[in-house]
């Protein structure tokens, strides 16, 4: 049996981000491949018997007051442990010195790639905020361009969870046998309200469920939305960032737009809705598109929106996120054929449920064992 220990760098919850790491780790527990997860701190709902809290409970408020001090304990502890283990599984945010510090090791490293290599990234941004006429805010520096860099040269393997987060990895230099292919996946569990089939209604719903910030191309989803002249709702379910609402007020304040603040329980989005709309810039293979896709709703996205799982002309329709003229017709095209919406949508379920989450960890598993058998 491979025995692999799995290193997180923040609280961690069984929503977002963090969710991906445990739905991953937590079904690497068979006769081939046991997985221990080292987090600083978790919720309740997080905790087993396979996972390890770094902070004790009763210092955890303590050790919060440093931004820093969480992911240095987290990592001090998964790195005593890494002795009684055969590989290890890394993810963004971890110090370069602990990275170095597990090759030295010697442990074979994966490494969990979640969006685009950093410096394909920042151009992208760069451009769109330039598009705006305002200053970037993305947050990627020459420092964690150059932290990633270093982490690229050292590990053994590369999660990719999508085609396009591959070539951006490979056109950085990194070698193509160290990249991974794989997916993200989504828990049925967590939707036990499904609804096969919608009411007909003479107006469309359509939803866009994310931050509603530049990265994920909001404002040129509400530029298409105004041109194109459905009847029906723009429905922005998701906190905002402040340069949406500074340059796209105008758009902001039609009435067949409607926006809502992120909420735990956001399953009723995707239920009320008539198609999912996500023409991200810049991302690695959003959770939102398993979750719209699972909820039988089809697909009108951008090549990185898309996450690499939609299928263009068969789960919805994948365009330029810049061409504007192609979003507009895209829009109407959904709008207006109940038929196709309905085609599509069935498309994207049967999808969806391919990509739960058991089923994609098994696969992630096979990719270790492959890999470390041929080793």
């Amino acid at each position: 049996m491979l025995k692999l220990i799995a290193l997180f760098p923040i609280h961690s919850t069984n929503r977002g981000i963090s969710d991906v790491f445990f739905s991953v780790c937590k079904e690497w527990q068979g006769p081939e491949l046991k997985a221990r997860m080292v987090v600083p701190s978790c919720d309740r709902s997080c905790r087993g018997p396979n996972v390890v809290e770094a902070i004790p409970s009763f210092l955890t408020r303590l050790y919060y007051f440093s931004p820093s001090l969480p992911k240095i304990t987290a990592e001090k502890r998964f790195l005593k442990d890494i002795k009684d283990f055969d590989v290890a599984y890394l993810w963004p945010g971890i110090s370069v010195d602990a990275v170095k510090s597990v090759n030295k090791h010697s442990k074979p490293i994966f490494m969990e790639g979640v969006n685009s290599c950093e410096s394909q990234a920042k151009r992208i941004l760069d451009d769109a905020y330039s598009r705006l006429g305002l200053e970037p805010q993305h947050g990627i520096t020459p420092e964690s361009i150059q932290d990633e860099k270093e982490k690229l040269k050292v590990i053994d393997f590369l999660f990719c969870p999508s085609p396009v987060v591959a070539k951006s990895f490979q056109e950085a230099g990194v070698p193509e046998e160290k990249l991974l292919l794989t997916t993200e996946g989504w828990s049925p569990k967590r939707f036990p309200n499904y609804q096969s089939h919608k009411p007909p209604s003479e107006e469309v719903n359509v939803l866009f469920l994310g931050w509603a910030c530049v990265r994920k191309g909001v404002h040129l989803l509400l530029k298409a939305w105004e041109l194109a002249g459905i009847k029906g709702t723009l429905t922005i379910f998701g906190s905002m960032e402040p340069a949406i609402a500074q340059t796209c007020s105008h758009w902001l304040k039609r009435p067949d737009v409607v926006q809502f603040n992120h909420a735990f329980d956001y399953s009723s989005a995707y239920r009320e809705a008539d198609f999912f709309a996500f023409p991200s810039l810049e991302e690695g293979s959003p959770l939102v598109i398993y979750e719209a896709m699972g909820h039988g709703l089809p697909i009108l996205a951008s090549p990185m929106g898309g996450g690499g799982i939609v299928r263009d002309g068969i789960d919805g329709i994948i365009l330029p996120p810049y061409d504007t003229d192609a979003w507009v017709e895209g829009l109407r095209q959904l709008s207006n054929s109940p038929d196709l919406r309905a085609k599509m949508g069935a498309a994207a379920r049967q999808r969806a449920l391919e990509l739960t989450w058991p089923q994609v960890a098994a696969r992630r598993g096979e990719q270790i064992l492959q890999k470390l058998n041929t080793k």
